[in-house]
């Protein structure tokens, strides 16, 4: 389409175009025409940072006479005038710093529609004021995010209060005065994610958690980091077997250590769940039962990666009897559980799941015996997965430490389990040409054949790939660079592994 072609569109299409464009586009594209400028220059004020830090202040005229907008703002100024502002379709407040504090309660008077909260300032102190006023004055609040937060004594009764109105409640408490709630109900909160420190003078113990989870009686989603905290896994299945949280959908439980028959009598009390994630828990057979019996048949992402005794049976048991299963990581799945001899594989059924699975993590594991042809195999049983966007096949997740070699990053993998299967064209990886959805690929560093042939047919076989994460056989004309250069032809994100660890 031609740049007159472009001005002919209606101003509705206009502005669906621009949404999907970045800010220096944007401003390249509101000079060249009064069109242009008058449709797109809106998008340019919709995400606003007033940062005194900031080499590009905004002026407060422009922003005052632009107000209308403005529906993401970011505060952290130490100028008062901005907080004398209003802004009429403001949806997203977040706060950055102590200072504004002072004058929030003021802003948030101004501003009742605001709809969404992030505070994320270990060191911020907001005042009895401001809470009070985002309790009477906002319209219709929706989501409170507050990370590692300060709440002074003086500050917990409206802190609490305010959190009433709120349907979405991600709570990161650090100070020890931020006592929990016992006599007051949160009707409206359908999701919370609760993460409280443990290294608290006066800890929150697990039943108080416990006592809080329970007074939102209309939660749909729970998070719950129990970290280094005991798990109260008993009162918590007791409390689900009155009904307590009767819509309850979606599960997540992090640090959670318990006997195996607890967490199982937690499965068999839960509502029918869609989402289920379980990050360093324990684990077991009765637990496994429990899920199959009560939630196989509605589970849609189900993630137990951090789950060491999640076995490779189990994981099989998944892909083969979870017919909605959208989402699925779990540690590992064995070569041979995943492949089968001649024999049964004319009696092979396919995946349950194989017309929904979108994204796959999970490590297949080899071992020396396993013929050399199983990988084939393995690549054959993978391409039925039509719909997947995302594989990962490596064998831990990625370390959020790495360092910056040319213009590309380099991850470093960790806590490896066993030998992952050696990845090339010759090994079968070209069976998963089938996969024509894929976005995201993950092979990890444990495929010494995976080279330049093979990330040249990436790109070509995979129409819709933006991100690649693995290490690259690289020799004296193929390096790290050149495969850089071949996925940057397609714009594709290349993010090279380097390991730290042996196989074992």
């Amino acid at each position: 389409m031609t740049s007159s072609q472009l001005l002919l569109l209606p101003a509705e299409v206009l502005l669906h175009v621009g949404e999907h464009l970045d800010r220096r586009t944007l401003y390249a594209a509101i000079q060249t025409s009064t069109l242009l400028y008058t449709t797109f220059t809106p998008l340019l004020w919709r995400t606003i940072t007033l940062d005194d830090s900031s080499k590009h202040q905004v002026c407060f005229e422009a922003l005052q006479s632009r107000a209308e907008h403005v529906y993401d703002l970011s505060l952290k100024t130490f100028l008062p005038s901005y907080y004398t502002l209003a802004f009429p379709r403001l949806s997203s407040l977040s706060i950055l710093n102590d200072y504004s504090f002072l004058c929030a309660p003021t802003f948030v008077q101004r501003n009742p529609t605001i709809k969404d909260l992030f505070i994320i300032d270990r060191q911020s102190l907001p005042t009895k004021d401001f809470w009070n006023a985002v309790y009477s004055e906002w319209l219709q609040p929706r989501s409170l995010t507050v990370q590692e937060l300060n709440v002074t004594e003086r500050a917990a009764d409206a802190f609490w209060k305010a959190c009433t109105r709120f349907e979405t409640l991600r709570l990161s408490f650090h100070a020890p005065s931020a006592s929990l709630p016992k006599d007051l109900a949160f009707p409206l909160v359908t999701h919370l994610d609760l993460k409280l420190d443990h290294q608290r003078t006066e800890p929150f113990f697990a039943e108080e958690q416990l006592a809080f989870i329970k007074s939102c009686p209309s939660l749909t989603s729970l998070c719950w980091s129990l970290d280094h905290f005991d798990s109260p896994m008993l009162q918590f299945q007791d409390a689900l077997a009155h009904k307590t949280w009767a819509q309850l959908t979606d599960l997540e439980l992090r640090g959670s250590r318990h006997l195996d028959a607890e967490m199982a009598a937690v499965m068999g009390s839960l509502p029918p769940l869609r989402r289920l994630v379980l990050s360093q828990c324990s684990f077991g057979p009765l637990t496994f039962s429990k899920l199959k019996e009560r939630h196989f048949a509605t589970l849609e992402v189900l993630d137990v990666v951090g789950c060491e005794e999640f076995f490779s049976a189990m994981a099989m048991d998944v892909l083969s009897r979870c017919p909605r299963l959208q989402e699925f990581s779990c540690p590992q799945i064995r070569l041979k559980d995943l492949v089968q001899s001649p024999q049964e594989q004319q009696q092979q059924q396919p995946f349950a799941c194989q017309s929904h699975l979108r994204y796959l993590d999970v490590f297949i594991s080899k071992d020396d015996t396993d013929p050399d042809d199983w990988t084939v195999r393995a690549m054959e049983r993978l391409s039925t997965l039509t719909q997947l966007e995302q594989l990962s096949l490596s064998p831990a997740r990625l370390e959020p430490e790495c360092q910056i070699q040319t213009q590309n990053q380099v991850h470093v993998t960790n806590n490896r389990v066993g030998s992952g299967l050696d990845l090339c064209l010759k090994n079968g990886l070209d069976r998963l040409s089938s996969l024509s959805k894929m976005s995201f690929f993950e092979f990890g560093d444990s495929s010494p054949r995976m080279g330049m042939e093979e990330a040249q047919w990436m790109v070509q076989s995979w129409r819709q790939l933006k991100s690649v994460v693995g290490h690259f056989s690289e020799t004296d004309d193929c390096s790290i660079d050149k495969f850089a250069v071949v996925f940057d032809q397609r714009d594709i994100t290349y993010v090279a592994i380097q390991s730290n660890s042996k196989i074992e």
